[in-house]
């Protein structure tokens, strides 16, 4: 059986390296909101720990848990499961793009609207804080590419927000972002990793730079009752 690499990559980048984004109760962690949307927990929640959960969500808020075991609640609401699929960059030739734009706090507003268009996945105003996002932009200055990292296990980082504007496609932009910010994350000594959706098409160009599937997981949307 495979063994699984990266078992609570949010736990972990939140007790490290993300900790001054953590919001704390008990056995339950979630990044500050404005940041990320990603909660840690035990597999095995009890009484105290689902009312921890509802205590940092509030009445009628959501939370993201990932390898539930216990049963859910009658006061929570199962509202969505993603079946996610994790990579370890095995085979990725990692290298620095000179042309690719190192994107900031300014950039936050361009950056909301392609992850509207493109949908890579959940990116909030101030997820920008998490690590290093590089991005391209077209001859009129229009940011059409981006890329950049997000959690940050010991010894990982993960690429994230890998986007594309449709008119942008098909010119390899994401392969070199992917190639950049992996080169910045093996640069420190780590290793890039990557969460995509099981049905993502992208699969086959993850694949085709030398990632390796290391997991499948589901990560499971449950709603608080108001």
């Amino acid at each position: 059986m495979r063994a699984i690499l990266l078992v609570d990559p949010a736990g972990d980048s939140l007790r490290g390296a993300h900790a001054p984004f953590a919001q704390n109760r008990g056995r339950i962690s979630r990044y500050d909101p404005e940041v990320s949307v990603f909660f840690a927990h035990p597999p095995e929640l009890d009484a105290s720990d689902w009312a921890d959960l509802r205590a940092l969500t509030g009445p009628g808020g959501t939370a993201s848990l990932r390898r539930r075991l216990s049963p859910i609640p009658d006061d929570w609401t199962l509202l969505r499961t993603f079946h996610l699929v994790v990579y370890s960059s095995a085979g990725l030739e990692t290298r620095p793009d000179d042309e690719a734009l190192i994107l900031g706090p300014d950039d936050v507003d361009e950056m909301l609207a392609l992850v509207a268009q493109a949908q890579p996945g959940p990116f909030a105003r101030r997820t920008i804080e998490l690590g290093r996002y590089l991005g391209f932009r077209d001859d009129d200055g229009q940011l059409i590419a981006m890329a950049g990292e997000r959690m940050r296990p010991p010894g990982w980082g993960e690429i994230s927000a890998v986007a594309t504007a449709e008119r942008a496609r098909g010119h390899g932009l994401a392969e070199r972002l992917i190639r950049a910010v992996g080169a910045h994350i093996v640069a420190r000594g780590d290793t890039p990793f990557l969460h995509t959706s099981a049905d993502n098409p992208a699969r086959a160009l993850y694949e085709r730079l030398g990632f390796e599937l290391v997991d499948e997981v589901d990560l499971e949307i449950v709603q608080a009752a108001v």
